[in-house]
């Protein structure tokens, strides 16, 4: 290991110290929640598609967050064949036969020889067309949020609407139950009073 990759580690270590716990959690659920597994059906494009998906989430938070914590938990979503590489990896550099991988554009660049073959070729139309396609679903998937908050929202306005209404409706309720007990109340007044009335007339012609 050379002496700047000893200080990069050292940097990182004294870092991520000060992260602390709170920061750690909010690392791993952003990739965690963001960042697919890799491991399984490893084929170039799903690689340079999970590659260029993974990179795009990560490159803001290096300003935040050390590297090596970065890389921690970028490779903690390795599965399968991915993951057996990686233990690999590191089961080598502890030994000191390779170099060890000690941020996210180091790993970068071993995966890309590793699982990209001399072999493949892709031409730079037909990158720009699965990078549309790649846009494309970004696209949907952020009109799919804005949509679900969008129904959110009128889901919480459709409940203050029908609430103020059933309020209206028990107020309706109530105040004709309040007039049918007034005109009960006359009703029984007149009956009274015609009763009273009858009696007294009675009473007169004797």
């Amino acid at each position: 290991m050379s002496f700047s990759s000893s200080s990069r580690m050292h940097v990182d270590r004294h870092n991520s110290v000060h992260l602390g716990r709170h920061s750690s959690l909010e690392l791993h659920h952003t990739i965690h929640s963001d960042i697919p597994f890799f491991g399984e059906n490893i084929g170039p494009i799903s690689f340079k598609y999970w590659m260029w998906d993974t990179e795009k989430l990560v490159q803001p938070l290096f300003s935040k967050y050390s590297h090596i914590d970065i890389l921690r938990h970028v490779t903690s979503r390795f599965v399968g064949s991915a993951f057996d590489w990686w233990q690999e990896k590191q089961y080598l550099a502890k030994k000191g036969r390779i170099s060890c991988i000690n941020t996210f554009y180091e790993l970068k660049t071993c995966m890309w020889k590793h699982f990209i073959p001399p072999s493949f070729k892709i031409t730079k139309a037909q990158q720009a067309r699965i990078e549309d396609f790649i846009d494309i679903g970004d696209v949907f998937i952020q009109n799919i949020a804005k949509f679900s908050r969008l129904e959110k929202d009128f889901k919480h306005n459709l409940d203050l609407l029908l609430s103020a209404q059933r309020k209206r409706d028990k107020y309706k309720r109530e105040q004709a139950k309040h007039q049918k007990l007034r005109e009960f109340e006359r009703r029984e007044k007149k009956k009274s009073l015609r009763s009273f009335m009858l009696k007294e007339n009675k009473r007169k012609k004797r």
